[in-house]
């Protein structure tokens, strides 16, 4: 019972995150397609990530009792692989589509393709080790994946809609990463101490991706991107609303 308690749990977390987003995305209605597109970007990083590590992680190099050195070496080499790979193949594919242009957008796309690359692994996780472990990943973990992911895709956003290079989101993953890296040492090092630093680790992503969502809707209003400011969409469907009629004339309701 308890096993099926989390399970409906992650998946209500996981559902929560992704209907905050999108009913708080308050310009052009994003394409069906291509939010389970992004979802299923996440979960094939996360095949991919695990194919990559089966191959080049010791997983004993995470276990207790093993040198502080080892530990952080190894955990830094997990969080490359997993936030690389839950980042760059949909990055290269979404960059330059049409509907990929507003600062929220960033957010949105990549925080759901972190939660086709969380969700799995926590499920899966929970069924293989117990409610114990799931219980520990509910507390740490449920939105940790999609905070990072949704966090490096608003800068990618912004790097678009600013006209600069797309390199220049490399600060920003590199910054994920290391955080990634000493998240999942603070939680393999027996440290009672790396493990509150982990703990703070997962919470201040996770309110860093809010933060940065409202922000993103922020610049977004300023750009004439979102229906609030220069109402350039419909509220009621998202329809563009170039000559900011008051009615819309895709839905006929008050643009």
């Amino acid at each position: 019972m308890l096993l099926l308690i989390l399970l409906i749990v992650f998946v209500g977390v996981a559902a929560g995150l992704a209907w905050f987003l999108l009913a708080h995305d308050k310009g052009e209605k994003e394409p069906i397609a291509a939010l389970w597109l992004a979802v299923a970007f996440g979960f094939l990083g996360a095949f991919v990530a695990t194919l990559i590590e089966s191959r080049l992680i010791n997983p004993d190099n995470l276990l207790p009792g093993m040198p502080h050195s080892t530990v952080l070496f190894t955990a830094m080499a997990v969080g490359a692989i997993e936030e690389i790979c839950k980042f760059l193949p949909l990055a290269v594919v979404i960059y330059h589509r049409r509907y990929f242009n507003e600062h929220t957008d960033g957010i949105i796309y990549f925080a759901l393709a972190g939660l086709g690359f969380g969700l799995p692994e926590n499920i899966i996780y929970t069924l293989q080790f117990g409610g114990g472990t799931g219980a520990t990943r509910l507390l740490l973990t449920p939105l940790f994946h999609a905070a990072t992911t949704g966090i490096i895709g608003y800068y990618l956003a912004k790097q678009k809609l600013s006209g600069k290079a797309v390199i220049g989101v490399g600060m920003p993953l590199t910054s994920i990463i290391i955080l990634h890296g000493l998240y999942d040492f603070g939680l393999a090092s027996g440290s009672s101490l790396y493990a509150a630093i982990a703990l703070l680790i997962t919470l201040g992503t996770t309110g860093t991706l809010f933060l940065l969502f409202l922000r993103a809707t922020e610049h977004d209003q300023e750009m004439g991107l979102s229906v609030v400011g220069n109402n350039s969409f419909c509220r009621s469907c998202g329809w563009a609303n170039p000559t900011h009629h008051l009615y819309c004339t895709q839905c006929g309701k008050n643009a």
